[in-house]
């Protein structure tokens, strides 16, 4: 038993690089059977195969899946993938009720509300439902020490993600970053044309490499304190509202609209237009006329959103359709008073 205690108490006392060299020579040489050692190595694998501790030293927060999946490319394989540590927000914030976002109730009034509205196949709100409990939990545990980066571009979704973050941040002392990807893009990239064209209209438009090129090469400096209470502010009274369903960013400003029909007048106008330009007023897919849309208009919406504004302007006998109204690939449209 002596001999035991000795045993243990010299293991202890070994340093890390003789602990493996001593274990290596163990296995090389062990007198175990072949299955017993086999046994042996592969536990060691499993436990060489666990993930790496991070020393996160910084807070990323992104507005959707896309850009949130083009910034964890983007910092894969570098060493940002051991300091970085990323919260994905899954919603569209230019759309829908934001009352009490940042509470359990608030969030399930959110996803009734597009659960009322949205056509969902594959459980997609379900998983917003849940991504969007881990994501505030997560922006409310960030630790005082760690800075923090809030990705957001030039429209209302994402301009009203970083209102939202910093209400939710508002006792919170961490140094804040914000890097819009619309000025990071063209204060890197002298292109003219592209201003006009309003690329990039968000985040998620911005390839992997661009990002971590912005990352890298932006001038970053923590938010002004006078600023970041002004945007706190306005998303603190977003949070308290109990009015507002649709929001437009036009001349660098948030503007929120309580009607759900301000983008209607648009989809009426481009199926106009796709019936002039192709000379016929026939029905066409449903999804052609959404790509349509979503492909000329100033404000970053969704398809999902696009959709529920036909459906809901053929329930107003606008718009004909022929087909099955649970999917957009399921039926056609045209106008009603198209013959």
């Amino acid at each position: 038993m002596e001999k035991m205690n000795q045993l243990k108490q010299a293991i202890k006392e070994l340093n890390e690089a003789d602990a493996k060299s001593m274990l290596f020579l163990l296995l090389v040489n062990s007198s175990l059977n072949e299955e017993k050692l086999q046994d042996v190595r592969q536990t060691i694998l499993k436990l060489g195969d666990k993930p790496k501790t991070k020393n996160v030293q910084t807070m990323h927060i992104v507005f959707g899946g896309s850009p949130g999946g083009s910034l964890k490319a983007a910092f894969r394989d570098t060493d940002y993938d051991k300091t970085e540590d990323i919260i994905i927000l899954p919603t569209n914030f230019s759309i829908g009720p934001l009352k009490n976002l940042h509470k359990v109730s608030g969030i399930e009034a959110r996803f009734e509300w597009f659960q009322e509205r949205y056509n969902s196949e594959d459980g997609g709100l379900q998983f917003y439902k849940s991504s969007m409990f881990e994501a505030v939990k997560k922006i409310k545990d960030i630790p005082l020490h760690k800075d923090i980066v809030i990705w957001t571009c030039q429209n209302a979704h994402e301009q009203t993600g970083l209102r939202l973050v910093l209400a939710m941040l508002e006792n919170k002392l961490n140094r804040v970053f914000v890097i819009d990807t619309f000025l990071a893009f063209h204060e890197i990239y002298t292109l003219p044309q592209l201003i006009e064209d309003n690329y990039p209209r968000s985040s998620g438009e911005v390839s992997s490499e661009n990002l971590l090129c912005f990352y890298e090469h932006y001038k970053l400096r923590p938010l002004q304190q006078e600023k970041r209470q002004i945007l706190c502010a306005e998303g603190l009274r977003m949070l308290a509202d109990d009015n507002h369903l649709t929001r437009s960013w036009q001349h660098h400003e948030l503007w929120q609209n309580i009607n759900e029909d301000c983008d209607d007048a648009f989809i009426i106008a481009c199926a106009q237009r796709l019936e002039k330009e192709d000379g016929n007023k026939k029905f066409r897919k449903s999804a052609r006329l959404i790509g349509e849309v979503i492909g000329h208009m100033e404000q970053y919406r969704g398809d999902e959103w696009i959709e529920y504004r036909l459906r809901s302007l053929i329930e107003q006998g606008v718009f004909m359709y022929k087909g099955d109204l649970k999917a957009m690939r399921y039926y056609e449209v045209k106008l009603q008073d198209a013959t």
